[in-house]
Formats: C-alpha cells, structure tokens, sequence
C-alpha cells in the first residue's frame, strides 16, 4: 500500500503545480499588462504580452511556453492600460488609451514591426477614455469597448474594424445606463459559432439610499451595429467588476465584490441564465478569465483573505457551475502583488501574469502549468537562494537547507505550501548577517501543530522552490 502512494505521489511530484515564477518585463515601472496565445507555432502556441512601462507601451513575447522571453522590452507606441489580442493569421492587435483617445496597432510578423497607431473613437472631446478592450471575431474583424466621458459620464461606447485595424467604425453606445453616473471595467469576447460581440462592465445600479455599480453583460448579434438591453449578472449589494468568455453554446461571467467572487452562465440553446456559483474569494478585478478548446473555464484570482494580496489559479469544466480549488500561482508571498490576467492554450495549459513589487518596484511576473514552460530544471530558482530537502520522501522529519552565494535576506522564511497552493506553515530563518546556508527541519505539521495529509509539499523561500513527499505516519 505505502509503495503504492508513493508511486502516485512521485507521478504527482513531476507534473504538479505552477512553475517558477520569473519576471518578463525589461522596464523601471511596469503597470496594466495584458496576455494572449497565438495560434501554433511548431510544437507551442506563441505568448504575446503588452505592458504600461511609464508612458510607454511595450511588447513582449515567448515562443517556447514561457521558458524564455525577449532579452528587451519592445516599445510600440506611446500609452496606457493596453490590452492584446490575435486573429487566426498570427496578426497581434494592441489598443491602448492616449492624449484622451483609444488607438489600434499591429504587427503582422510576429510582433518585429508594428504600424503606426489608429485612432478608434470618434470623440473629438478631451474628455478622459480609458479600459479599452479588444478581440476579433472568426472572420478576423476586430470589436473593441471602452469607457468613454463625452456625454459628461463614463458610458461604455464601441467600434468595429473589418479591415485589420486599418479603419474603424462609426462609435456606437453599448451600456442602456440612465443614471449619468460611471460605468466602468468593460471586457470583450466574441462568442464562437454565432460571432455574438459581448461585453461585460460594472453600470450604476439605484438602492434606496445610493448608486453602486453592478456587474452587466451586454450583446450584440449583428457585429456591433445594437446591443440588447443589458442583464444584470451579480446578486451584490456592493460594487463588482465582471469579465466574460464563450463558447458555442454557454457565455460565462464573473465578477466579484472586494470579497466573495461568482461566476453566472448564460445558456444560449435557448437564453436560460444559470447560477449565480461561489468560485472563491478574490479581490475586485482579480477574476480575469480565459477558456481553452475542450470548453474549460480558467481564472486567475487575486486574493488578500491570506496575509497580504496573492494570485490563485482555478478552473470550470462544466461552464462555471462548479470549480475547482485555488492553486496558489505566486511564489513570493510578500505584499503588492495586482491586476493578474490570464490565457488559455488549445490544450487548456494556462499562462498567468500580474504586476507584483517584491523588488520594491511594479514589475511584471509570470508562471504557467504549462510542463513545457520553464521547467524546474532549467529556470534559476532565485538569483542567490537554492532549496534542497533531505530525504524528500519522509514519513517523520525532513531537513531544508538553503544555500546562496551571499548572505540570505533579514526576516527571510520558508514557507511551506500543500499541493492545492495554500500556506500551510512559516518557518523562520534565524538570521545572521554572515550566513549563506541554513538548515531547517519539518515534521510534517501544519502551524497548529496538527500532522498534515501524506501528499506532496512545497517549501518556498524567494523565489526558490523544493518539493517533497510526506508518507503516512509509520
């Protein structure tokens, strides 16, 4: 029976988990960052991310699932809150917002050269446009939704390209709103099958004693040119930012409250919504969402019911009725991790990026499930700070010896993860302005001195990682 668990478990030590987290921007201050997967190229699909560094707008972009990525940031145009998007020829879309406006640009040869921007509103005012969002349906048109003030509030305003971005269509007004509050955190997607153009936003919403501003889905079946009145997706009596994606038969949307997040499922065959489901608690704007080929939903969390703000991982494979636990994605577990966004690859491998300030300063970090992207082996587990667990199959104590070229951090500690990501133990480092090795034993108990599962474990410290075994109690 123990070998038996322990074959399991070792299947389990190989593939579980996200990977090492490392760092993909090249810049000073990089905010906003947005991801997306190309189609194939050879054995993977190409990552493409653009990122605010200051008044720029960068790109970059990983061929190999994420194990390596261009050795400069790539500046393409001037702006802010980017967001990407690709079509089925390998074209890259960036929008972004600048001097009052929303602009378009492309790049046609994987991301080398991109054009000069386009102007996509028709707002002639110099009033403030922001949270542009983009996608492209299957014929390659391009659908894009912001927030836009030149009526005196924030209404959602949208506008079409059928020709690659080149031009773009007259603006037309998404949101039904009447309040002459904000609306605000629009998303976009199209729905495959039916080219349905839907938009999620948060739209003021009357109580008794004030506006709050609720969670609204809106679509469009006939490329943008209408919208149907929009249908409320939260049941909250607090503020809540949604997102949204599709598949043929199902559009699924979250949002969350600042605490509780909740996905609800349009069932298009005929239009019958379902839920609202609990997915987990996250923080507002931490739900963003992604689907892969086999209909499975992926969202990346942004959590603070932990000690400080963590990204999480989970998914639906049953059109967000269900999901599964949270998976922790970060691997440094100090303060100022934001905004994480989210991709999906056709064989539901998922890439996740958020702005995080473990070096004192908003820098861009990614990790992927993804087994083909940056591997354990070949990705540096810290710039200084190597982990190693001895045995790492145990059923009574294991010893952690951590090892750096110089000395380790003051307050430095190892952190112990389960196989789910939730923080289980903290064990400190005594520290010593001298010292480059440490040694720490674990007795397989959680901080309430209670022995955890058998299963498989991770000690973090920084950025460096080391799994073991835990058998079960002789």
């Amino acid at each position: 029976m123990k070998s038996t668990l322990m074959l399991l478990l070792l299947a389990t030590l190989a593939s579980a988990g996200f990977m090492p987290n490392v760092r993909i921007d090249r810049g000073s201050v990089c905010t906003g960052a947005a991801i997306t997967v190309g189609p194939s190229h050879g054995q993977t699909q190409p990552l493409y991310v653009a990122l605010a560094d200051g008044s720029n707008i960068v790109f970059q972009k990983s061929i190999d699932a994420g194990t390596t990525w261009l050795a400069g940031n790539q500046v393409v145009c001037q702006g802010g809150a980017p967001d990407v998007t690709t079509d089925s020829d390998g074209n890259i879309f960036i929008v972004c917002d600048a001097a009052y406006h929303v602009y378009c640009i492309r790049s046609t040869d994987g991301g080398a050269t991109w054009s000069s921007p386009v102007k996509v509103d028709d707002n002639d005012t110099t009033f403030g446009i922001g949270w542009a969002r983009v996608a492209t349906d299957t014929a390659g048109n391009l659908f894009c939704a912001w927030n836009d003030r030149r009526s005196g509030s924030h209404h959602i305003w949208s506008s079409v390209s059928t020709d690659r971005g080149t031009t773009w269509s007259q603006n037309v007004l998404v949101d039904d709103d009447t309040t002459n509050e904000n609306c605000s955190h629009t998303d976009v997607f199209v729905q495959p099958g039916t080219n349905h153009y839907l938009v999620a936003a948060t739209v003021p919403y009357h109580l008794p004693q004030y506006i709050i501003g609720v969670s609204y889905l809106y679509r469009s079946t006939d490329m943008g040119q209408t919208f149907q009145p929009g249908a409320r997706l939260d049941t909250f009596e607090a503020p809540s930012e949604p997102h949204v994606v599709a598949d043929a038969q199902h559009v699924i949307c979250d949002y969350s409250d600042g605490g509780i997040a909740e996905a609800r499922t349009l069932y298009t065959q005929p239009d019958t919504w379902g839920g609202p489901h609990f997915i987990s608690w996250s923080y507002y704007n931490g739900t963003k969402l992604a689907i892969s080929a086999d209909g499975r939903v992926h969202t990346a969390l942004l959590s603070n019911d932990t000690i400080c703000y963590l990204i999480y991982y989970a998914r639906s494979s049953d059109h967000g009725v269900s999901w599964s636990d949270r998976e922790l994605v970060n691997d440094d577990a100090t303060e100022g991790k934001w905004d994480p966004d989210i991709a999906a690859d056709s064989a539901g491998n998922v890439y996740v990026i958020w702005q995080d300030s473990r070096n004192g300063r908003a820098e861009m970090w990614f990790s992927t499930n993804n087994p083909a992207g940056i591997a354990e082996s070949r990705a540096p587990q810290s710039a200084s700070v190597r982990l190693t667990a001895e045995p790492n199959v145990f059923s009574r104590t294991t010893t952690i010896c951590a090892s750096a070229s110089s000395p380790i951090a003051h307050r430095s500690a190892l952190s112990v993860y389960d196989a789910s990501g939730r923080l289980i133990r903290t064990l400190a480092i005594r520290y010593s302005p001298f010292a480059t090795r440490y040694s720490l034993s674990w007795d397989g108990r959680n901080a309430s001195g209670t022995r955890c599962p058998a299963g498989l474990y991770v000690f973090r410290c920084g950025t460096a990682t080391a799994k073991v075994i835990l058998l079960p109690a002789d």
